[in-house]
């Protein structure tokens, strides 16, 4: 079975799951449950106009995701709370509402990822990974990106998701998201997309449920590893945080790439 397969027979069975412990109905969830994971196609296959513009969508199931996901030097994970929306997809904007918080912010940090050079140790500069014709269309942007995001709180709704609300929803679904997780073979980097101390619902399943061995990166507050599992765990602010900026939210790729040097061979 390929990824998109198996993701989708997980979510089919996930959603009867929540069904018989939220007591929605199966047409309510079919219009809300987070059909997320693996996404990336190549470029966008089609315009939407929308109230806040023209946007583009890709969805998955491209031939090819297996493959460049295999291919992949830096496997990224993005867990976050939920998203308002329905679908395995992402949006983007072409006019200036791109660069609304969460998403310039997310896709700066994944193209730093996925554009990590083993051989020089190094990431991309802010600069270029902030540069719209690089991160968002470029050859090595987004539309090419290998990348799994998992929404913890798999009904969405809402633009808001209180911690409270999503350790219920990780403890009674558990089995689930770690199935879910168990599908991306070889994901080494994990980014926790809450923000705050580090102890809040994102990072204690990553540390007391899938990587029991995780410990801080010397003083850094972003860096996390598991050097029993090889994993690296960058703990982020939320990406819709308004109070950080571009270049310390960027503060984590600077942090991994000294991490990466000190520790030769860890990521492969």
């Amino acid at each position: 079975m390929s990824i998109w397969e198996k993701e989708n027979a997980l979510f089919e069975e996930w959603i009867q799951h929540e069904k018989e412990w939220t007591g929605f109905s199966e047409e309510f969830l079919n219009g809300h449950f987070c059909w997320d994971g693996l996404h990336f196609t190549g470029m966008p296959s089609e315009p939407h106009y929308e109230a806040d513009g023209h946007s583009w969508r890709v969805m998955d199931g491209d031939d090819k995701q297996d493959e460049i996901w295999a291919k992949a030097f830096i496997k990224p994970v993005f867990l976050c709370k939920d998203h308002n929306g329905d679908e395995r997809e992402e949006t983007g904007y072409s006019n200036e509402s791109f660069y609304h918080r969460f998403y310039g912010k997310y896709l700066m940090l994944l193209y730093a990822l996925t554009n990590y050079n083993p051989e020089a140790k190094s990431f991309p500069s802010i600069d270029e990974a902030r540069d719209r014709n690089k991160c968002w269309l470029g050859e090595k942007g987004f539309f090419h990106a290998p990348v799994v995001r998992i929404n913890l709180k798999k009904v969405a709704g809402g633009p808001k998701c209180d911690d409270d609300v999503l350790s219920e929803y990780i403890r009674n679904d558990l089995d689930f998201i770690t199935r879910q997780k168990d599908i991306y073979e070889g994901a080494n980097v994990f980014v926790c997309c809450h923000g705050g101390e580090p102890s809040n619902p994102i990072l204690d399943l990553l540390k007391n449920k899938w990587f029991p061995n995780l410990k801080r990166y010397k003083d850094s507050g972003f860096i996390w590893y598991d050097d029993v599992k090889n994993v690296v765990v960058l703990h982020e602010w939320h990406m819709s945080y308004h109070y950080v900026n571009y270049k310390d939210f960027y503060s984590a790729i600077g942090d991994l790439e000294i991490f990466l040097k000190e520790n030769p061979g860890f990521l492969g």
